[in-house]
């Protein structure tokens, strides 16, 4: 039996609304569209989940699933300077990803 990783991305101020690309414990897993859900089944265990997008990234989130849970993580743009110079300057602050459950 697998668990799930469940990824919702809120709108806001966005230069760049285009998607989001998934990553689980290092691998490219998929893409998530602003305003958009994704669903990903992973083995139980601990999972490392990061967001990217043009270079800029989130930071690594631990995730532990059990078997047959879902776990929830929400992101979007960390702040309206995230995708300027601002973001180019320090990419890891550029999108903000959170465990929520």
């Amino acid at each position: 039996m697998s668990g799930t990783i469940t990824l919702t991305r809120r709108s806001g101020f966005q230069l760049r609304p285009r998607p989001y690309k998934v990553w689980i414990d290092g691998i490219s897993v998929g893409r998530l569209a602003q305003n958009g859900a994704a669903e990903f089944a992973v083995d139980p265990g601990v999972h490392l989940v990061e967001l990217s997008l043009d270079g800029m990234y989130s930071k690594k989130v631990q995730v532990e699933v059990p078997e047959g849970a879902t776990r929830r993580l929400h992101c979007g743009a960390n702040g309206p300077l995230a995708f300027s110079a601002f973001g180019l300057l320090l990419p890891g602050l550029a999108i903000k990803l959170t465990l929520t459950h």
